[in-house]
């Protein structure tokens, strides 16, 4: 598992998940390296969810969504994922960020929004 103040990334063995679960904002490599590490674990495990809890998310710098489009997706896109849940809340500020990248993502995976993550 990983844990820093801004995230927690968990393997959920019951459920083929990985759990990125945002604590408060950051920026640079504070934000990237929860998605580095959560890569590692679903090519090791062949995880095919990926579970964003965006409860205390915050809005992307330019830079890291960026990066995120760029670097990152290409190499989820080409992971054993199959499935993206979004852990938000109705009335969320993130709400039409998230919507926007729900866009994306549903080329690629099957996409979910959900109030409340629980596990099987």
């Amino acid at each position: 598992m990983y844990n820093t103040k801004f995230c927690k990334v968990e393997y959920l063995n019951e459920s083929n998940a990985i759990l990125l679960q945002w604590k408060q904002f950051c920026k640079s490599d504070d934000y990237r390296d929860p998605f580095r590490y959560a890569l590692k674990i679903i090519k090791e495990y062949n995880i095919s969810t990926w579970v964003t809890d965006t409860i205390n998310g915050f809005e992307n710098e330019e830079a890291d969504t960026k990066w995120l489009l760029e670097e990152y997706m290409p190499q989820l896109i080409d992971s054993p994922v199959k499935k993206v849940v979004f852990v938000i809340k109705d009335d969320s500020l993130l709400m039409d960020e998230i919507m926007g990248q729900v866009e994306v993502l549903r080329e690629f995976f099957e996409v979910e929004l959900v109030e409340d993550f629980l596990l099987s």
